[in-house]
């Protein structure tokens, strides 16, 4: 079995561990994703069930490309609350902004 570091010392001995990549998805309720797509925008799919196929497909890509995925749980008001007090305009940006900063849980 490997070991997780690599066998390259830096400058002070200490050996260099790899940066795990991480993907956080924004996980949103079905009863909520109409609230959401109204004002982060069009860029969002259709339909709740369209936009978790898309991001199922998305999960899958960044586990085959051996991202660890862990999931955001976004709670509508709470990210209503965030941009209006960060003075942020609610977009997709914010959105993955606002989940990056939640409590996490591996996918």
């Amino acid at each position: 079995m490997a070991s997780p570091f690599s066998r390259r010392q830096g400058t002070a001995g200490a050996f260099e561990r790899p940066v795990t990549k991480v993907f956080v998805i924004p996980v949103i309720r079905r009863e909520d994703y109409d609230a959401f797509r109204r004002d982060v925008g069009p860029t969002l799919a259709s339909t709740y069930d369209e936009w978790a196929k898309v991001l199922s497909n998305e999960v899958a890509e960044a586990r085959r490309t051996g991202k660890t995925v862990v999931e955001a749980e976004i709670n509508y008001d709470e990210f209503r609350q965030y941009c209006s007090t960060a003075g942020k305009k609610p977009d997709p940006v914010t959105l993955l902004e606002f989940a990056a900063h939640r409590p996490l849980g591996e996918a």
